[in-house]
């Protein structure tokens, strides 16, 4: 009768979820891609510091090749996009690993560098673009704390 219980309300948390329209689901980079497609586009900087955000277009690095990456503007750059996380080598410098989660609303980015052969070059820091309704892009990055909004421009 416990499990009975356990489940039940467990499934009840998972319809619940799925039900809820704002839920945001675990994607991959096909996905992404597609969704990055149909958000591409000159976008209009409404909110944030003017020092990491500036109005821009949303465009890949070569559309010839994705797994380049994206920019918006001149200073968001997403680099080297690949499925889960990376870890290399650069001689001389640090270990750096790189990871990307994808969802059905925008992609995050965490990059890490450690092991460094000078400490000053450590580094841990997230940045992240959302895709939200009525054309609003949403970007933060965790160091510095920065959170910008941007506008999609109407053709």
């Amino acid at each position: 009768m416990c499990y009975f219980k356990a489940f039940l309300c467990f499934g009840c948390i998972i319809l619940a979820d799925l039900a809820h329209p704002e839920s945001v689901l675990p994607s991959n980079k096909t996905n992404f891609s597609s969704l990055f497609n149909s958000k591409a586009g000159y976008y209009e900087l409404e909110t944030g510091d003017i020092r990491f955000c500036v109005s821009g277009t949303l465009q890949w690095l070569d559309n010839s090749q994705t797994d380049l990456g994206f920019r918006l503007g001149d200073l968001i750059t997403f680099n080297s996009l690949h499925n889960g996380t990376q870890t290399n080598k650069v001689s001389n410098f640090c270990l750096i690993t790189t990871k990307f989660k994808y969802t059905s609303e925008g992609i995050k980015m965490t990059l890490r560098h450690d092991r460094c052969d000078n400490q000053s070059d450590e580094l841990d820091l997230t940045q992240t673009i959302r895709f939200l309704p009525n054309g609003i892009l949403k970007y933060t990055l965790s160091d510095p704390s920065v959170e910008c909004t941007f506008k999609k421009a109407t053709q």
